[in-house]
């Protein structure tokens, strides 16, 4: 370290909405620091520093997640043949001004230091394998007791981040990350699985599916049998290709889930046949070409084969208190499949969107609601 008082730099890469971003600059220092250190005695070259906080020995720095550098997670395109990459999160931190130690001394201002030092909450919460070629990320709940069991949730990711690298799924945004949150395993313990699909997408609009869809149907069961899972407390949810394949797999295995949560995605209203019984929450985005119709035929298919489905148009921009209040409204009716695609005027993004109104806009809203999630957890198969 350029300055001897700095004992460590570490670089934290937080998920959001949008993808992994490096959001913080963390550095511990040999003594305890005054709680009035200004963000101006700091530089972090490509970023812009927002806020400083000062706990015992620890400065942490705040960085625009809006910075070009702050991306960690990088969006590729597979049916153009582009890579989706993780790269490891980095910073360099030079201290511009003096600090003062709360004994009274001052650490004077050094050079940029690189950091040695990378945290990525929540993703390095879970563990990584492999099941018959198949990468997968599973989190295991903390304080497990002997002799219960707990719900588990799979999340099967878009068809962007296909590749080999296992924490693709985990960085690009919420769908698998949100069930593992602190606070949300404080009000619904559960495990969480998420595989990683490498090569092509394993579902196509031309309703093909790839076999190793079947094979993350074995992992699921592997899993249940290794850890003490609720087998009347299976939840299936993704986006997209994801979403697809969580239909399928409905489809092919109807006793298996006790509850869905289908983003953004659409099949074959003919070969949905027992679809029709299961529990489903199905969002989408009036915008989005394919979901948007393709949803609206299977809630029709559904409803003509004895489904209860309701309907209703959302605000994408809602509060946590009025999701809240729709889904109560809903789920009294009694319907086993709730279909709310978001209203066109609080999503739309213009022709030019490439697709905005499928991803960016669903995608970054659908898993922050916490009255699906809640919805999601009420749902149990019978013994």
């Amino acid at each position: 370290m350029n300055n001897k008082h700095i004992l460590h730099i570490t670089a934290v890469a937080e998920v959001g909405p949008q993808g992994q971003k490096c959001t913080k600059a963390v550095l511990e220092y040999d003594r305890p620091l005054s709680a009035d250190v200004s963000p101006d005695a700091y530089r972090v070259e490509g970023r812009t520093v927002t806020g400083v906080s000062v706990e015992g020995c620890n400065v942490t720095l705040s960085l625009s997640p809006e910075d070009k550098a702050a991306a960690t997670y990088c969006q590729g395109n597979p049916w153009e043949g582009t890579a989706t990459v993780l790269r490891t999160a980095s910073v360099a931190v030079a201290q511009v001004a003096p600090v003062a130690g709360l004994d009274g001394s001052v650490v004077e201002p050094a050079p940029a230091d690189a950091n040695d030092q990378v945290a990525n909450p929540i993703v390095d919460d879970f563990i990584q394998g492999e099941f018959e070629g198949l990468a997968y990320n599973l989190y295991i709940p903390k304080d497990c007791q002997p002799g219960e069991q707990y719900p588990l949730v799979q999340f099967i990711h878009d068809a962007g981040p296909c590749g080999p690298e296992p924490k693709l799924t985990l960085t690009q945004g919420l769908g698998a990350i949100v069930w593992a949150r602190p606070e949300e395993q404080a009000k619904r313990k559960c495990f969480v699985l998420a595989p990683q699909f490498d090569g092509p997408p394993i579902v196509d609009d031309d309703w093909n599916v790839d076999p190793r869809l079947e094979t993350a149907k074995r992992l699921l069961d592997w899993v249940c049998d290794q850890y003490p899972v609720d087998r009347t407390r299976l939840y299936t949810t993704g986006q997209s290709m994801g979403c697809m394949s969580s239909i399928v797999l409905n489809v092919r295995y109807p006793e298996l889930f006790a509850a869905s949560f289908l983003v953004a995605g659409q099949w074959d209203e003919r070969q949905i046949l027992g679809l029709e019984q299961q529990h489903l929450w199905m969002l989408n985005s009036q915008g989005d070409a394919k979901a948007f119709p393709g949803m609206n035929q299977m809630a029709c298919e559904m409803e003509s084969k004895g489904a209860k489905v309701v309907r209703k148009v959302i605000d994408a921009k809602a509060s946590q208190e009025e999701f809240r209040a729709v889904a109560q409204e809903l789920i009294s009716t009694g319907a086993n499949v709730i279909y709310t695609p978001y209203r066109i005027e609080s999503v739309a993004r213009g022709w030019h969107s490439r697709g905005g109104e499928h991803h960016v806009t669903t995608w970054q809203t659908a898993y922050e609601i916490e009255a699906i999630r809640a919805w999601l957890f009420s749902n149990r198969k019978a013994r």
